[in-house]
């Protein structure tokens, strides 16, 4: 619980002052992120891989890992945790769900992005209306695509790595958590126009993990004005503290007291 320290229209303004000089150097920090995500090396993606969409006629479909750029030159996937025994995708990967923005300007900058997830198809495409959500989602079901982005851990299948810590760094670092099962993740690929001679082929720039996503999450930048902010550990709920949106009790949407 926030303890709220009055003081008068000039204090606070002094005070306000003081933090937005904080905030400006936070932000000239990221947009030199940024600047060097941009500049990282790339890793070209040689492995064929095959995913399972739902086709505009209710049909089921193969298609390829060059098909979900939709022939555009970026492409962002949402490693989406939805484990092929589960009913209903992960609760704290669904706030994540809520919060894809209109993918129309992302279109425009020549920018896909895909959900992808080891459920069936038929359990993502049922999850995904009864969320009521639009963007595009595909199943990995039975493709190593998972294992090699290190968003699933099966030892039997690909060697234990998260966050770019492999299974003896994550015990070590107390989040051996980390090291069995469904994980989230943001991977991005950038496909070759043709212009350079190597029309088709797709690379690896970037992936994040764990709370390397975090900001994707517009609820967390709404709270995060406020004087409670998130409130973590708060509600009971495991993960992030959320529950899907259409489970949440008239009480619960009271708000936490």
């Amino acid at each position: 619980m926030a303890t709220l320290q009055v003081v008068s229209p000039a204090e606070y303004r002094s005070a306000r002052l003081s933090l937005l000089e904080k905030e400006k150097e936070a932000t000239r920090v990221l947009d030199t992120l940024a600047a060097e995500r941009r500049k990282l090396p790339a890793v070209e993606i040689t492995k064929p891989y095959k995913f399972t969409a739902v086709a505009k006629d209710g049909e089921k479909k193969t298609v390829s890992l060059s098909d979900l750029f939709f022939g555009r030159r970026q492409l962002i996937i949402y490693h989406f945790m939805f484990d092929p025994s589960w009913d209903a995708g992960c609760p704290s990967c669904s706030v994540m769900g809520d919060s894809f923005p209109a993918l129309e300007h992302l279109n425009s900058r020549s920018t896909s992005v895909v959900a992808v997830s080891r459920a069936p198809i038929e359990k993502i495409d049922a999850y995904k209306k009864r969320m009521g959500w639009s963007f595009p989602w595909v199943s990995s079901y039975g493709s190593d695509f998972n294992y090699d982005l290190h968003v699933s851990q099966d030892e039997a299948i690909q060697t234990i790595e998260y966050n770019f810590r492999d299974k003896d760094e994550l015990q070590k670092a107390g989040q051996d958590y980390f090291a069995k099962g469904e994980q989230p993740g943001n991977s991005v690929f950038y496909m070759r126009d043709g212009k350079t001679g190597e029309q088709g082929k797709i690379y690896h720039t970037y992936s994040t993990y764990s709370r390397g996503g975090e900001h994707l999450i517009n609820t967390f930048g709404w709270l995060d004005m406020t004087p409670l902010g998130r409130q973590d550990g708060e509600s009971g709920h495991g993960g992030l503290g959320f529950r899907r949106r259409d489970e949440y009790t008239k009480d619960e949407l009271k708000g936490l007291h």
